[in-house]
């Protein structure tokens, strides 16, 4: 009886091409789930970080201050990307940056990358767009867009609060 101690140059062209094809039929399923999660974490990181600044200018929306006369709110310039209230407090889309504004000190980034940012002024009926004197608006809606992703809130001043 002869005995086999090794392995045969074919079975050795077979197994590798055996493991060849498998490894071509794992590789692109492999590849499509590392590029689901990389779309998957920036979605997720864009997601977060939109909705951090909508906090954060939610915030400044309602602790905006009254106007002089305690009647209106407290707006000293109210554009499409900037809102600067009497107390220096606001916020503004500066490049691709949106910032909230600090009285006495530098602008705090809250969104970096910033797509596109608009703001609307919308006056005690629930839809009358009031740019033209953002001091009468009874709601501050926003809309912040980030890497194919959106997000729009509105906000009440509570300055508003008990008057009709």
């Amino acid at each position: 009886m002869t005995s086999r101690r090794g392995v045969t140059l074919l079975e050795l062209m077979a197994s590798i091409v055996v493991m060849s094809i498998i490894a071509s039929v794992i590789m692109p399923v492999i590849m499509s789930a590392t590029d689901a999660y990389a779309s998957a974490r920036l979605l997720r990181s864009s997601t977060e970080s939109l909705a951090y600044a909508s906090d954060q200018l939610q915030r400044a929306v309602r602790k905006a201050p009254s106007g002089a006369d305690g009647t209106k709110i407290g707006i000293s310039t109210g554009t499409a990307t900037r809102v600067l209230f009497l107390d220096g407090t606001g916020f503004e889309l500066s490049g691709s940056d949106l910032n909230l504004l600090v009285p006495g000190g530098d602008p705090v980034p809250v969104c970096r990358d910033v797509g596109q940012f608009s703001i609307r002024y919308i006056g005690a009926d629930g839809s009358t767009n009031v740019i033209a004197d953002p001091s009468t608006a009874h709601r501050i809606g926003f809309t912040i867009t980030k890497d194919g992703s959106m997000i729009s809130a509105l906000a009440f001043p509570r300055v508003w609060i008990g008057q009709e």
